[in-house]
């Protein structure tokens, strides 16, 4: 992602089927200004912004991917081992939605992910009522391992918490 993304990321974060799970607490202007704030270099918290583009045509969504040893505290009320990675994903693009684009888009992650961190654990944790979320998570052979409210989100919704084990 770049700073030229911003704009269609915006766009993305208003469209109600993305707003209804990325924007529960904040604003999509809040979002942004992280965003703006990782991309120049002024947080470095390990975070890595990208953009989903579909095979053979234009951006549908983004994703970012951190390692969880960068937030102990959530590592810790997650339960995460040393290394693992979450990740946070949306297709924003209404058009690219029940295409099988999103199980392709977490498959695509995941493979970069371990490409940088081989054999990496990886945990996620959308919210517990995200059905569409938590399908293409358990296609992707991820296991769900608990559901509740946690300490670090900001609300009190309960969260599915899903890890694919260290692919070494």
């Amino acid at each position: 992602m770049t700073g030229a993304d911003l704009p269609r990321v915006a766009g993305w974060l208003r469209e109600p089927h993305v707003a209804r799970w990325w924007l529960c607490d904040q604003t999509a202007d809040a979002e942004l200004h992280s965003y703006r704030r990782l991309l120049a270099g002024d947080v470095d918290d390990g975070t890595q912004l990208l953009i989903v583009v579909e095979r053979g045509g234009g951006p549908v969504g983004w994703c970012q991917w951190y390692r969880w040893d960068e937030t102990p505290d959530a590592a810790r009320e997650l339960r995460t081992l040393p290394g693992e990675v979450g990740f946070d994903y949306a297709l924003g693009d209404p058009a690219a939605t029940g295409r099988g684009l999103g199980t392709a888009m977490i498959a695509a992650l995941v493979r970069a992910v371990r490409a940088q961190h081989p054999g990496c654990g990886i945990v996620v944790e959308p919210e517990a009522a995200n059905a569409a979320s938590r399908a293409v998570l358990e296609r992707n052979g991820f296991e769900l391992i608990g559901v509740r409210p946690l300490a670090f989100e900001p609300n009190d919704r309960p969260m599915a918490i899903y890890r694919l084990a260290d692919g070494g």
